[in-house]
């Protein structure tokens, strides 16, 4: 039986999906700016022992956005909210720029905590506005093509930080952040007024307490709040080594910043190529050896830079953990979710996934913290080691249940 044609785009989904398309591409772009001259400049004068306390007010002030986010999502158009967001975060970006060509203190810990709560807000606005408007049955085909320009954005950016640090210098790279957001921010309020949609206020909110109650009586939620913490785990750790690596390979601030540059461009090229093989691979070897051979090829690296500490392994690990997060696993994950009950697909997940990645940033930068504070922060390659055994332990309980559940 042949499957169903599907009707021609209307004139509004063209223009959502052009828009659409125009938007994640400028806003990874912005942001892949934003973090190698970030990262960078924060190195410089902080040192990645600092990295931990950042990422802890990181994962705090990510809690405190998205609750002021929730409380305007409901009432007001996303793509409006886009718009406002894009322009408050140039707003917010050129203040911080004149304090640190001021020189006063504290600018580069308010630049970094900004640097992640921008992109938080912008990323869930996207992907919240697309799942309200495109088709069901063209989904599959246009985040596809979301996911492959959010990378090709990113790879823009990446590539061109190294050259507009060399131009001018990192800290100047960042004005051209300002003129992504700017575009970014005209670009959603035109496509909130051509394609938006009407925001309507629900009739009851989903609440927390009520996902606790259905995780409280899932196993297979469990172990995906598990597995989703622990990968996050083994992903800031190994974020924490390549940024030490970094820091005592590379001095000079304008190297710096061209090569985590680099280092991201390779992400994103690494990222569409998986993202464009994730249907057939899964299709080839089955989801169980999929989910498996993640923890199993990232152990293989990270356990490489231990036998041999050079900088280009690290570095490998770091590639290989990002590129796996933003493709294969990220597939992988959602659909461990569908044999799961309706109660555990809505609140049962919304809880995991918006828990699990928080609490495991925190734990991770409180773990490192402590590390640094004996004096041992070397310890974390054996954390790392562990968390990814763990994480393939992880993996075939849940890999049992799906097999069963199917």
């Amino acid at each position: 039986m042949a499957e169903p044609q599907t009707s021609p785009l209307t004139q509004i989904q063209k223009v959502r999906l052009l828009g659409l398309s125009a938007l994640i591409f400028v806003i990874l772009a912005s942001y892949a700016i934003a973090r190698p001259a970030t990262e960078s400049l924060f190195l410089g004068a902080h040192g990645a022992d600092s990295l931990p306390l950042a990422w802890l007010l990181v994962g705090l002030g990510s809690l405190a956005v998205v609750l002021v986010y929730n409380r305007f999502a409901a009432t007001t158009d996303l793509v409006k909210i886009f718009g406002a967001t894009s322009a408050i975060s140039g707003i917010t970006l050129v203040a911080i720029l004149s304090a640190l060509a001021a020189d006063l203190p504290g600018t580069l810990w308010v630049l970094y905590l900004w640097k992640d709560l921008y992109i938080v807000v912008l990323i869930e606005v996207f992907w919240s506005f697309a799942n309200s408007t495109v088709p069901q049955e063209r989904a599959k085909w246009w985040y596809g093509l979301f996911c492959v320009l959010g990378s090709l954005g990113g790879m823009a950016g990446n590539l061109g930080v190294g050259w507009l640090a060399s131009a001018t210098s990192t800290e100047s790279s960042l004005w051209a952040v300002v003129v992504l957001l700017v575009v970014g921010g005209i670009g959603g309020i035109s496509l909130a007024r051509w394609a938006g949609v009407e925001a309507k206020t629900p009739e009851r909110k989903p609440s927390l307490l009520a996902g606790l109650g259905v995780l409280r009586a899932s196993r297979p939620l469990w172990l995906l709040m598990a597995l989703i913490g622990t990968t996050q785990i083994v992903i800031t750790l190994i974020d924490y080594q390549f940024s030490v690596a970094i820091e005592a390979n590379y001095p000079d601030a304008d190297a710096r910043t061209a090569i985590i540059g680099q280092v991201y461009a390779a992400i994103d090229l690494a990222a569409i190529s998986l993202q464009l093989a994730t249907g057939p691979i899964i299709r080839l070897i089955g989801l169980p050896l999929v989910l498996l051979a993640i923890p199993g090829l990232l152990g293989c690296a990270v356990a490489g830079f231990a036998i041999v500490p050079k900088f280009g392994a690290i570095a490998v690990g770091k590639v290989a953990s990002k590129a796996f997060d933003y493709s294969l696993f990220r597939a992988a994950k959602e659909i461990l979710y569908i044999p799961l009950s309706h109660a555990e697909k809505t609140q049962g997940k919304a809880f995991v996934d918006m828990m699990s990645y928080r609490m495991a940033k925190g734990a991770t930068s409180l773990m490192l913290l402590g590390l640094v504070a004996l004096g041992r922060p070397e310890a974390a390659m054996g954390v790392t080691i562990a968390c990814i055994l763990v994480w393939i332990w992880l993996t075939v309980q849940l890999n049992r249940g799906h097999s069963s559940a199917a």
